[in-house]
């Protein structure tokens, strides 16, 4: 990882009005110098998308999956109560430019692990990307595929559960509540970089006295 202590705020910097997942989310990271982890789905038409529920109902108050919907009906959508819509990986590249790292997790449909379709489409837009990024996913077998076509990118596993952990990865991304400090240490018998994902608020202070108190490389906080 370029820096240890690297901290990303989860589905950027949101709240007072500012969706997750959105666009002014991610301008008001950028605005903090603070990375941003995303998630990306696959639209019906095969565009990578960044919106992390299987459905559109907590964020649009639609019912569907966001698999079911083209691109163009997923941007007829509003996120809760604004005028912003769901945006694309590629639109999310292009707002960052390399101005603060980027934490990517894809979330492959389950009835489409195998054609590695929602991987496929990420591709062409990662390799074109200048900006530093990392990419997880509770997927091992799409970071397994990532990692042989990107070998230059940090590849991570998230897991929530501490028993029989995946190896061959760059790094874990482990849920915070879950952690104390003898548990990062039997995870660093078999990953060299580990981190820690939360739920909660974006907050700073609270981020760095986690990573400090149990000595992680980064948080997604």
């Amino acid at each position: 990882m370029q820096n240890k202590g690297m901290i990303f705020f989860h589905r950027g910097l949101h709240g007072n009005g500012v969706p997750e997942n959105s666009i002014p989310s991610f301008e008001n990271a950028i605005d903090a110098g603070v990375g941003i982890e995303l998630d990306v789905r696959l639209s019906r038409d095969g565009e990578p998308v960044v919106f992390h529920d299987k459905t559109l109902r907590r964020m649009c108050g639609d019912k569907r999956k966001v698999s079911e919907l083209t691109v163009n009906e997923l941007k007829g959508l509003r996120l809760k109560d604004s005028d912003e819509t769901i945006p694309t990986l590629e639109e999310v590249l292009e707002l960052t430019g390399g101005r603060v790292p980027l934490m990517i997790e894809t979330k492959p449909p389950k009835h489409r692990l195998f054609d590695r379709k929602l991987e496929r489409s990420m591709l062409p837009l990662l390799k074109a990307y200048k900006g530093t990024y990392y990419l997880q996913s509770f997927d091992k077998d799409g970071m397994k595929y990532m990692k042989k076509r990107l070998p230059d990118t940090l590849c991570g596993i998230l897991s929530g559960n501490f028993y029989a952990e995946p190896k061959g990865f760059d790094f874990i991304n482990y849920k915070l509540s879950e952690l104390t400090p003898e548990k990062v240490s039997q995870l660093r018998k078999t990953y060299s970089i580990v981190m820690a994902w939360s739920t909660g608020e974006s907050d700073l202070e609270k981020s760095t006295a986690a990573m400090e108190r149990l000595k992680l490389d980064g948080i997604v906080a």
